[in-house]
């Protein structure tokens, strides 16, 4: 069985837990661009990732971080976010191929503000959609 993988220049769902709202558990849930990801020689399964996050609420951010595998499947990796070495973030991240049916459950404010109807590419590519809401009809970064 293939494991999923983060691959740079790739869309995929991000769900974090706890999120930045709430007290406790509530996930923030996100489509992010990966531009690069780096296993870091370490033994201990860390992942260097930087993304764009693209549903963040001050507007699309660069994200930098690691995170440590904790599990990967067929579909998704659980990974511990952390900010500082030997530091406990408190978060965990689900990361997993991303669909429509994944951004309509998840975003429901993207899915009724920007659903694949309204663009060009409708229904044909979750990377197209994403595409054109996000960078524009023609254009996506490249990571360097």
């Amino acid at each position: 069985m293939t494991q999923f993988a983060i691959q740079k220049d790739r869309w995929v769902a991000w769900q974090m837990v706890p999120g930045y709202m709430g007290e406790r558990s509530v996930p923030y849930c996100s489509p992010v661009y990966v531009t690069a990801v780096k296993p870091l020689k370490t033994g201990k399964s860390i992942l260097k990732l930087e993304f764009l996050n693209v549903l963040y609420a001050q507007g699309v951010q660069d994200f930098s971080l690691d995170i440590r595998v904790l599990k990967r499947a067929k579909d998704f990796l659980v990974g511990e976010l952390i900010y500082a070495p030997g530091e406990d973030s408190g978060r965990v991240a689900i990361v997993s191929h991303i669909e429509f049916s994944w951004v309509e459950r998840f975003c429901p404010e993207l899915w009724y503000h920007r659903p694949p109807s309204s663009t060009s590419q409708g229904t044909n590519s979750i990377s197209a959609y994403l595409d054109e809401i996000f960078f524009g009809p023609k254009s996506r970064p490249r990571s360097s």
